[in-house]
């Protein structure tokens, strides 16, 4: 419209030019011209001054029109912000279909409550990005805690996105009876010491987006446990092919169990049962990958450094790789849940069914010099000693190598509020390395854990139950109950107050950030609370 109106200026400059230069202003000079072409140049005149009169009130009627079309615009633009339309969020969604495949779009299905309201049940394609996030299926190729929320868009533009997300747990817990004692496999007395105390216990802050397109993403994150004041930072980089494969590199988890592939935080409770806790891999830095072999079958694998990369420099580190694979089986559905999440919050109107088998290997030292304190803590046997610390399994031995191998299988359903899942571990760990000669060549651990939950008030409680069993030759056979609820103040899962009471066993874990210490008998109780945003 701008442009119109400069073209019509530029015609009345020109006829005004044309008129200043024309004979009727130049009467000195042309001294010889005839009464009768005067009058006929004067008439000529009067109709350029027309044209000229008629020009300029087409003039002022564009200007007005023009001014008139921006009013709209601007309004339109204060309605897109306020409330972003049904062809603006259509728009939105046919981009992200049309760039990513669907194996590795961010699923965000409307909140439970409205889903009840309009009779609808778990959609993970709607998002209604005007109600409370219902849940956050965060990035598949993410197997650990490292998964973030759905977060807040800091920045967007041509070539790429900031988004800003973070999860919380603050938590109160109390181990009895507080005076305990036990004895180790070869009879020798272990120190037990039940805690009592309040915790701001976990932070995790994310930023996440894509840079140059959608297809190639990025996530960093700080993550820390207040019980132990650890504080790492990490990340990683991931690029989606298509359904069939989103490689990465960076941080990741070994998709060795169920909660190991980016079910976090959707469990039960906060933290791991007892099980799960014992037997399952850890996290490091390699290459990993995510994808659809069929419609109802997914892959995850990773090749990384060491079983446990966290507070483990590079001068650490021996030239041996550790691996892990799983394969997940969605037959019915072909979906279970946001994430995978533990428990039903989604009301599944149909049978939600998975199947998985998973296996992790890593060879494993003490990366720490004989002598002084071992810093590889992830490996215990069944009376919850650390293989690498002196005098494990045999006096004034200390073991400086071994191999880890853990198979597993799980099964689970959902239906109508209802949760059921179980899972099965079976423990290798052989190619033993020590400083002296060891009673045995190999050791063999077996377990499982069977949870399960019900939503007894839709979108509110959550009750819940679990127990898990350790089968080994080191001490007892450690197991536990647990009883628990949830209770969701809002219309999401991504906060909640949870309540939990458990009976262990002999606990072969020993962990300053879960539920257990090593050899604690009695009762655990715990009061949580989680946000993720």
């Amino acid at each position: 419209m701008k442009w119109t109106a400069w073209k019509i200026s530029w015609k009345i400059l020109w006829l005004l030019f044309v008129i200043a230069d024309s004979p009727v202003f130049a009467s000195g000079q042309a001294s010889d011209i005839q009464a009768a072409d005067a009058s006929t140049e004067s008439d000529t005149t009067a109709e350029l001054l027309k044209k000229v009169d008629q020009l300029v009130d087409q003039n002022i009627q564009l200007e007005k029109q023009n001014r008139e079309l921006m009013e709209e615009i601007g309004a339109l633009r204060r309605v897109v912000n306020k409330k972003p339309s049904e062809t603006t969020q259509a728009l939105e969604k046919a981009v992200v279909e049309t760039v990513l495949p669907e194996a590795s779009r961010p699923h965000q299905p409307v909140s439970q409550s409205a889903n009840q309201r309009s009779g609808r049940t778990y959609n993970p394609d709607n998002d209604d990005k005007t109600r409370l996030p219902e849940a956050s299926d965060g990035n598949p190729a993410v197997f650990g805690e490292f998964n973030p929320g759905r977060g807040f868009t800091v920045a967007s533009g041509e070539l790429g996105t900031l988004n800003f997300s973070g999860y919380m747990v603050a938590r109160y817990l109390n181990q009895l009876p507080p005076n305990q004692s036990a004895t180790d496999h070869l009879g020798r007395p272990i120190t037990v010491d039940p805690r009592n105390d309040f915790q701001f216990h976990r932070v995790m802050l994310f930023s996440q987006g894509w840079l140059f397109t959608p297809k190639f993403q990025y996530g960093t994150f700080v993550w820390t446990v207040q019980d132990t004041n650890q504080v790492a930072v990490g990340g990683a980089l991931t690029y989606t092919f298509n359904k069939y494969m989103t490689l990465g590199g960076g941080w990741n988890a070994y998709p060795g169990t169920q909660s190991l592939q980016g079910s976090h935080p959707y469990w039960t409770s906060y933290d791991r049962v007892m099980a799960d806790e014992y037997f399952r891999p850890f996290f490091s830095q390699g290459v990993f990958a995510f994808g659809h072999l069929l419609p109802a079958l997914e892959y995850r694998w990773m090749v990384g450094n060491n079983n446990s990369n966290l507070d483990t420099p590079a001068v650490k580190l021996d030239r041996d790789l550790s691996a892990g694979f799983a394969f997940t089986w969605l037959p019915t559905t072909k979906e279970f849940g946001p994430r995978g999440a533990f428990g039903d919050y989604e009301n599944h109107e149909k049978v939600a069914t998975r199947f998985n088998l998973a296996y992790t290997y890593s060879p494993e030292d003490r990366q720490a010099a004989l002598g002084s304190a071992t810093t590889n803590t992830t490996l215990r046997i069944g009376d919850s000693l650390n293989v690498f610390d002196p005098n494990t399994f045999a006096n004034n031995v200390t073991v400086t190598d071994v191999h880890y191998k853990l198979l597993t299988a799980s099964a689970g359903m959902k239906y109508h509020g209802f949760w059921l899942q179980g899972e099965g571990y079976s423990r290798w760990l052989d190619h033993f390395k020590a400083t002296g000669p060891l009673p045995m060549s190999d050791i063999r651990d077996t377990g499982f854990y069977v949870q399960l939950s019900d939503m007894v008030i839709q979108n509110r409680l959550e009750l819940y139950g679990a127990t898990s069993y350790i089968f080994t030759k080191y001490g007892h056979d450690p197991k536990e109950f647990i009883v628990g609820t949830n209770y969701y103040p809002w219309n999401t899962r991504n906060l909640r107050l949870n309540v939990q009471l458990i009976n262990v066993d002999h606990s072969p874990v020993s962990s300053t950030f879960g539920f257990y210490t090593g050899q604690l008998t009695g009762q655990v109780f715990s009061f949580g609370m989680t946000a993720l945003y």
